[in-house]
């Protein structure tokens, strides 16, 4: 696919405005996708799981959701494939209701892939402070 850059550059620089934050709480949405990489620093391996939002947990102060657009959020989570870190992947893939018995981790990691999750979205401040960004805190199936 092609990309129209005639079109993307004719948006009025008016209209342009930096996306909202989500709110801190939890959300319900969808595993999308999975890739896997190394940390910069230390190259450590992990698998990164993109996350949709569908809709907001009744945690969510609902005046500071208004205008932002859920359908537009992507968030993401690592998980470390090291010995001592790996249980968490295990765990979230538990809580999916994925039957890990016998089976190995990169048998089961494609099998998270559209699981329904229950997303814990923090706010973390830039290093400068001016903006803040969304990390997730923590994943989980949704029971």
């Amino acid at each position: 696919m092609t990309v129209d850059f005639k079109t993307l550059l004719s948006k009025p620089a008016d209209n342009v405005e930096r996306p909202k934050p989500l709110p801190a709480g939890t959300y319900h949405g969808l595993i999308t996708k999975y890739e896997f990489g190394e940390s910069q620093q230390k190259k450590t391996p992990y698998v990164r799981l993109n996350l949709v939002t569908h809709r907001a947990g009744e945690d969510v102060d609902a005046e500071l959701l208004n205008g932002v657009d859920l359908s537009k959020k992507q968030l993401r989570r690592d998980y470390f494939l090291t010995d001592d870190a790996m249980y968490r992947l295990k765990d979230l893939i538990e809580s999916c209701g994925v039957q890990t018995t016998g089976r190995s981790m990169g048998e089961l990691v494609p099998e998270l892939l559209n699981k329904a999750v229950i997303i814990s979205v923090v706010q973390r401040p830039s290093q400068d402070g001016s903006e803040l960004y969304n990390d997730v805190k923590e994943l989980a199936g949704e029971k």
